[in-house]
């Protein structure tokens, strides 16, 4: 699995995928594909961020899950795909939405493959 920031430094936001973070559920919906984790990502400024996260995955592709590898994260209460982060620790739950091939079978019961966390 890998995770990708896309500035480092003092305003980097990090993804802990340690023990904090994982897979909830996945389920298929108006030609869509929805996978439920929970994320927890350290923010290690001083001061709030607003990201956006994006997750890929090419061999749910390979299998007939999605038609193409990009997932795009949203706030699961609030269909938001901005996610602001208080600095320090911050458990967010999410829903990772991608475009639905047909076959109803994941890869794994993990998180995607590759997240990308963009400020």
């Amino acid at each position: 699995m890998m995770f990708a920031l896309s500035s480092c430094g003092e305003n980097a936001v990090i993804l802990d995928n340690s023990d904090k973070s994982y897979f909830v559920d996945f389920y298929t919906g108006e030609d869509k594909v929805y996978i439920e984790c929970v994320l927890n990502v350290v923010n290690i400024s001083s001061s709030e961020k607003t990201v956006e996260i994006t997750a890929y995955d090419k061999e749910d592709v390979e299998i007939g899950l999605l038609t193409n590898p990009t997932l795009v994260a949203y706030e699961k209460s609030t269909d938001n795909n901005k996610f602001t982060l208080a600095p320090g620790e911050n458990e967010i739950s999410v829903v990772f939405v991608g475009e639905y091939a047909g076959i109803y079978q994941i890869t794994s019961r993990d998180l995607p493959r590759f997240i990308e966390i963009k400020q």
